[in-house]
């Protein structure tokens, strides 16, 4: 049932990625995503090495989640000419 209900969050996330006009948004939607993959892949692979994969994946969508907190603060601090 879990599984179910992460694979409905991914999907809607992935709907509001393609619909979002603002880069912030879109990156902030696929951070979920990352989040809610490496959950399902814990989830779904019930052995060691499922679990290895799944530690591996969400340490690698926290090092992402650092680079889109990173790039976020810097679209703050960035001067937009308009023409």
């Amino acid at each position: 049932m879990i599984e179910e209900i992460i694979g409905v969050i991914i999907i809607i996330m992935a709907i509001r990625t393609l619909l979002a006009k603002n880069k912030a948004e879109r990156m902030l939607y696929v951070n979920v995503i990352d989040f809610a993959v490496s959950a399902l892949i814990a989830l779904t692979v019930n052995s060691p090495f499922g679990l290895v994969i799944a530690i591996t994946f969400f340490i690698t969508s926290t090092i992402g989640s650092n680079a889109i907190a990173y790039t976020l603060d810097r679209l703050e601090n960035e001067i937009i000419l308009e023409e």
